[in-house]
């Protein structure tokens, strides 16, 4: 899909662009042509009224091999009278010459021409008639020239637009897979979200069959004798009952902003308050939470994301310190910010890791199997932090253990 989206860019690019050309280079073209037939016209209806007119500005160029004209002192113009009774002159202006069958038959055809100017298609003539008293007087010229300079004029710019063309697809392929990239990333995102979730619903739903499946062949037990398969039934269904809520909280709130009203929080006693309540659950996990917070520091924000924001990293960290580990919770203010913190002890993980770990499904092998969840977390984290308007980091190392850093604005 995201191959075809790229075809079509580009193609759509290329169409556009072509047609811009082809329009400008026809208007181009057009242009010119008018112009210097306009001047050709122009030019040879002097010479027809005045056979001896002189001019600067060439018109066409001589032709080698077998030509029309007779070219004397590089003379272009060619100047006839025609008498009442059909009699053909050339005369004596000093341009060029004509041969005598070329000239005739140039002269029936031009008088036999409705138009004062015209073309001699057979052969490459521009001719231009006058009628002064005496009789008929017809200018021809070599259009031999003008049909060259057109003709490398087309040939010129065929290969510009076609030169301009090929530039256009290679800056447009380029362009097109910078552009696709960030869809790219989503679309594999995407995919590996349904498999991820798929693969996360299959045991649970597998574990529920296998329970129904057991109920089914003793029908004649009571409900105490089968009870831990109910239990069983029960707890793998809220599991995905779980699971699904935090699926479709992500897929509602994902870099949403946070319409709520913002109110004044007391993020203090929010943190101090949640520090206690893991007390119990890190003690079974032999973990220790220590508390480092400033008093009397009030923010601006949704109190309930808040909350959620302090309970998820809290949670994160008791989870992955480790048996006789570490947790701090640490809270300050500096300036205008307020920067909210978790660190925990146990396994470092990996910098290459680091960026992985607010994807939906990601548990790293080192740090975050053992944890067992969802790995839904930290992404429902992130979409809050985002939704708020603030900004969250992660760092780990040997010295500092890992390092989750929220900043409020």
């Amino acid at each position: 899909m995201i191959k075809k989206v790229k075809r079509r860019f580009i193609a759509l690019s290329m169409i556009i662009v072509g047609v811009i050309l082809g329009i400008f280079f026809i208007t181009i073209c057009a242009f010119v042509f008018v112009q210097i037939t306009n001047s050709v016209q122009n030019s040879l209806a002097n010479y027809a009224s005045d056979p001896f007119y002189d001019v600067k500005a060439d018109i066409g160029s001589s032709r080698t091999g077998n030509t029309p004209f007779d070219v004397i002192d590089d003379g272009k113009v060619c100047v006839v009278s025609v008498s009442d009774n059909g009699e053909i002159k050339q005369l004596d202006t000093g341009h060029a010459y004509m041969a005598q069958d070329i000239l005739k038959e140039a002269v029936n055809i031009a008088q036999k021409d409705d138009y004062a100017f015209g073309h001699i298609q057979q052969h490459m003539l521009f001719f231009s008639k006058a009628n002064p008293e005496e009789g008929v007087r017809i200018a021809f010229a070599d259009a031999s020239g003008y049909y060259e300079y057109l003709s490398l004029m087309i040939k010129t710019g065929v290969v510009l637009c076609v030169a301009t063309l090929f530039v256009l697809f290679i800056i447009s392929n380029i362009m097109a897979s910078i552009f696709i990239r960030p869809l790219q990333k989503n679309w594999d995102m995407q995919k590996n979200f349904i498999a991820d979730a798929s693969h996360e619903l299959k045991t649970p739903l597998t574990v529920v069959l296998a329970n129904c499946r057991i109920l089914e062949d003793h029908p004649d037990l009571t409900v105490g004798e089968q009870m831990k398969w109910i239990k069983s039934t029960d707890e793998e269904a809220a599991h995905m009952k779980e699971l699904v809520n935090k699926m479709l909280f992500l897929a509602k709130n994902e870099n949403v902003k946070n319409d709520n009203e913002k109110v004044p929080v007391n993020i203090s006693d929010m943190a101090t308050s949640l520090s206690l309540q893991f007390e119990p659950v890190a003690y079974e996990a032999g973990v220790a939470v220590t508390a480092n917070i400033e008093k009397g520091i009030i923010i601006n924000s949704d109190p309930t994301a808040v909350k959620q924001i302090i309970h998820i990293l809290i949670d994160n960290a008791v989870k992955y310190a480790g048996l006789g580990g570490e947790v701090t919770v640490s809270l300050r203010k500096k300036n205008k910010t307020v920067f909210l913190s978790t660190k925990n002890t146990g396994q470092v993980i990996d910098k290459e890791e680091l960026d992985h770990l607010f994807e939906r499904f990601y548990r790293s092998d080192k740090a975050r199997t053992s944890g067992g969840g969802y790995g839904l977390g930290l992404p429902i984290c992130r979409s809050l932090v985002n939704g708020i308007g603030a900004n969250i980091a992660v760092t780990s190392d040997e010295t500092n253990g890992t390092v989750f850093t929220v900043k409020f604005k």
